[in-house]
């Protein structure tokens, strides 16, 4: 299991991306940033704004709202 929080170096790692594309990420807005406590990235945060990007979860989703349900109604 994945820790919640991250380093940079695990977020890479775990998400598959570089360390050139992590900087490009950080300066949206939109991508999650480091907790000034611990210092590290919520991996679960990261997770939902993946989804977000790649129409997973639509915008107003939260991760309390998303349950994961499967509707085939629109289909």
């Amino acid at each position: 299991m994945a820790p919640r929080f991250m380093t940079d170096a695990q977020l890479r790692e775990h998400f598959g991306i570089s360390e050139r594309a992590l900087r490009r990420l950080r300066m949206t807005r939109l991508f999650p940033a480091r907790d000034s406590l611990v210092g590290k990235t919520d991996s679960k945060a990261v997770h939902h704004f993946f989804d977000r990007r790649a129409g997973l979860l639509s915008s107003g989703s939260t991760l309390e709202g998303d349950r994961g349900e499967e509707n085939f109604e629109g289909f």
